[in-house]
């Protein structure tokens, strides 16, 4: 169950059944808290939430940088408590609702550590603060538990339960809450520097070329997401449709986004790397104009993130649909059905040995930014399969991240990239040689093994040829419906002239087969014997 409801009518109306269902949806959930966002997006100037706390929420010792922020309660009680840069407890506010006598709002205005301490068995606060919600402006204190480690969350909780400040002797007792590998550094300079723990950030981005039709709903769900992108670049490709006006109304509206327009057509890659080389988050995100990024993927694959900093990639499922929206096909993974982080062996184990050849989750794939840009970002050489190279690429150097729910839409339209190169043989051909070649460099062999790149060169040329295969016989099997079809009727010379063309066109697929079967097996003997040498 999802633990984040958005309001969309213009007229919110908060009742008993709503703190109701917050109530359940928090007892449910991981955090054990729930919110409904009364605000339409993230980049609203106004956030305003009905939040909802069962009474082990844990919410990390965090401050906001220039925000304030203000609740008051709607059911039970809690303590806001608030600290100093070392860890020690300077204040407690006592807070209920209105029928406890306690106080029942507060407003902070100033940068200070605070975390909600709850006190009833549920909650209930309706808050506001200033916009957007950008995730990476709050900073979280590196002397209290991260929320990874519950046992560690519960130990927190109960330290101030009791009434202690996180620390009378700071530096003898923060360790009990952190785990080992988290224990903070004592600052060597004495100026009141500290070392922050960062969230990581997340940049999406929006290559457009002619599109128009389809770009209000590819930015609507950008903006939308629960857990917002700290920076979102659209780049307009030279755009000769209505694109333009659909981006301005756009950014009229969230002046935040960042509008590239390249004066010509100069091509996805052209733009995407013009786009990743200006972001500056830890991850990136890119997704095509006609396509939709599904609710919750940044929130859960940031939290991925978080929790496995070091790996290279967060890929999701993705859902497959035509131009009307009609659902063809899940792609998703085979062997793996739980969100999990594989260890490069175990992503060169359980994915790229596992999964056909030319299987891929690249448009629901987040990649950590600066090792894009070490292994050349989408090579513009491998075309429509740039992406999934840089994702094997990454996979077999960091780690990968799969979070195991449909993570956006993908359109199937008829002249894309994508589907440009699987009409073209001879293009995909072109494509494996040049991958081949990219594996075996000095740059790459020591990533991809010699038996793998083997296999899967052979296995993705047998997948051409089969495609291609597949729709000759598609348009034999037609030939052959509507032959048998007319000679129902037709006079005896015209049966025996269309029982003769169907037989020649049976006996030249045949030979198509085997010629085609023999080039693919001699193209890879070829370059074997070529790379043995």
């Amino acid at each position: 169950m999802s633990s984040v409801l958005t309001a969309t009518d213009d007229i919110v109306v908060v009742n008993d059944e709503t703190l109701q269902t917050l109530k359940k949806m928090a007892a449910a959930a991981p955090l054990k808290r729930s919110r409904l966002c009364l605000h339409r997006t993230s980049y609203d100037p106004i956030q305003e939430m009905v939040i909802a706390f069962a009474r082990d929420s844990y919410v990390r010792v965090h401050q906001h940088r220039n925000k304030s922020e203000s609740f008051h309660v709607l059911v039970g009680s809690l303590e806001v408590i608030f600290f100093d840069d070392e860890g020690r407890e300077t204040r407690r506010i006592r807070l209920g609702a209105p029928e406890t006598g306690l106080p029942c709002l507060y407003r902070l205005s100033c940068d200070a550590w605070h975390t909600v301490l709850v006190e009833s068995e549920f909650a209930i606060i309706h808050e506001t603060t200033n916009g957007p919600f950008i995730p990476s402006e709050a900073e979280f204190a590196d002397w209290a538990p991260d929320g990874s480690d519950p046992s560690a969350s519960m130990a927190f909780l109960e330290h101030l339960r009791a009434g202690k400040s996180v620390t009378d002797h700071h530096h003898e007792t923060i360790g009990q809450f952190l785990k080992p590998a988290e224990a903070p550094k004592v600052p060597s300079v004495v100026d009141g520097s500290k070392s922050q723990k960062k969230s990581p950030t997340l940049t999406t981005i929006i290559c457009n070329y002619n599109h128009g039709r389809y770009l209000s709903r590819a930015i609507e769900a950008m903006v939308t997401q629960t857990r917002p992108a700290d920076e979102f670049i659209i780049v307009d490709d030279g755009s000769t449709d209505d694109s333009l006006s659909v981006i301005r109304s756009w950014t009229n509206r969230y002046p935040s986004i960042r509008f590239i327009q390249n004066e010509r057509n100069l091509g996805f890659h052209a733009s995407f790397q013009r786009a990743i080389t200006t972001a500056t988050s830890d991850f990136i995100y890119s997704g095509a104009a006609d396509d939709r990024i599904l609710p919750g993927f940044f929130e859960g694959a940031m939290q991925l993130a978080e929790k496995n900093p070091t790996t290279g990639i967060i890929s999701g499922q993705y859902i497959s649909v035509d131009p009307s929206g009609q659902r063809l096909s899940t792609s998703k993974l085979s062997a793996v059905h739980e969100a999990v982080f594989l260890e490069p062996k175990y992503f060169l184990r359980d994915i790229l040995n596992v999964e056909p050849p030319t299987h891929s989750l690249s448009g629901s794939t987040i990649f950590r930014r600066q090792p894009l840009l070490d292994v050349g970002g989408c090579r513009v050489e491998l075309s429509s399969w740039g992406d999934t190279f840089a994702i094997q690429a990454l996979g077999l150097k960091y780690g990968f991240c799969y979070w195991p729910h449909p993570a956006m839409e993908w359109t199937i339209l008829p002249g894309s990239l994508s589907q440009a190169t699987r009409s073209d043989p001879i293009k995909a051909m072109r494509i494996v040689e040049r991958a081949t070649e990219l594996m075996r460099s000095e740059a790459f062999r020591d990533l991809f093994p010699a038996d793998y790149i083997d296999r899967w060169a052979r296995g993705f040329q047998q997948s051409i040829a089969h495609e291609q295969l597949n729709l000759a016989i598609e348009g034999n099997q037609a030939f052959q419906s509507c032959r048998r079809s007319v000679a129902e009727t037709a006079s005896l010379p015209m049966r025996l002239l269309l029982n003769s063309l169907g037989f020649g066109m049976r006996a030249l697929y045949f030979v198509t087969f085997r010629v085609m079967r023999f080039v693919v097996s001699s193209q890879i003997s070829k370059q074997y014997r070529a790379d043995s040498r």
